[in-house]
C-alpha cells in the first residue's frame, strides 16, 4: 500500500510500505501499478472516482482542507496582501480534483511542486506568499508540527474524499476490508480545524485556526 506525501501520516503504522519510491503519479500509473501486482492497494483522494476496468473504489470518508502558510514569511514583518498569495499543489496529472477545486476559489494562481519530501514543501512555504490546502491532523504531525505554520481557512470549503483503489478481487478480502476499516476510523478520528471530527462547518473568510501546541 502506498500513497502520496500529504496522506502517508495515515498509513503510519498501519501497513508496511513497499519498495515502491513515495512519488506523484497519476491513476493510470497507479492502476499500472496494481494490475502489474507491486501494488496490493492506494490510499487517493478523487472528488469523483472515475470507472476503471478491474478495479474498486472503496469509499474511507472525507475531511476538510485548511490552507497551511507562513504568513509573515522570513523577510516581512507583515502579512502580505491576498492579492499576492498563491496555491500551492502536487502536479496536476496526481492531483487533478484538488486542482479544480483551487481554480474554484478564484482568487490565487496555482503553483505545481514535483517534491514530496516535507522539507521541500516548508521551504516554499517560507517565502510567505503560500497557501497550501493540508488536513488539519497533518499539521499536527511531525515535521509540521515544528514548522511555525498558520492554519486558514480557505474562501470556499474544500472537502477531500479519501478512497482505496484495489483490483476487484482483492475488494472482499478479509486483509483489504480490515484495512480500508482501520482508515475509515483514523480519518474520522482525524483531529479536525474546531478540534473535533473530519468535517466541520467553515468560518469567516481569512478567520485563523488554533494550530496545533
Amino acid at each position: 500500500m502506498t500513497t502520496g506525501l500529504f496522506h502517508q501520516h495515515l498509513l503510519d503504522g498501519l501497513a508496511p510500505m513497499g519498495p515502491t519510491p513515495l512519488l506523484w503519479r497519476s491513476l493510470n500509473q497507479w492502476c499500472e501499478l496494481l494490475r502489474a501486482g507491486e501494488l496490493e492497494a492506494v490510499l487517493l483522494a478523487s472528488v469523483c472516482p472515475a470507472p476503471l476496468e478491474g478495479m474498486a473504489w472503496l469509499p474511507l470518508g472525507s475531511w476538510v482542507l485548511l490552507l497551511a502558510c507562513r504568513l509573515n514569511g522570513l523577510d516581512s514583518a507583515a502579512a502580505p496582501s491576498p492579492r499576492t498569495f498563491r496555491f500551492l499543489a502536487p502536479p496536476l496529472a496526481a492531483a487533478p480534483g484538488l486542482h479544480h477545486a483551487l481554480q474554484e476559489q478564484q482568487l490565487a494562481p496555482i503553483t505545481s511542486l514535483d517534491a514530496v519530501a516535507a522539507t521541500d514543501w516548508m521551504a516554499e512555504l517560507q517565502r510567505g506568499d503560500g497557501l497550501l490546502p493540508v488536513p488539519p491532523s497533518l499539521l499536527q504531525s511531525s515535521p509540521w508540527r515544528q514548522a511555525a505554520l498558520t492554519a486558514v481557512w480557505p474562501w470556499e470549503p474544500l472537502v477531500e474524499s479519501l478512497w482505496l483503489l484495489v483490483p476487484k478481487e482483492f475488494a472482499s478480502t478479509e486483509a483489504v476490508l480490515a484495512v480500508a476499516v482501520r482508515l475509515r476510523e483514523r480519518i474520522e478520528a482525524a483531529p479536525g480545524p474546531a478540534g473535533g471530527g473530519s468535517i466541520c462547518s467553515t468560518r469567516n473568510v481569512g478567520e485563523p485556526v488554533p494550530g496545533p501546541s
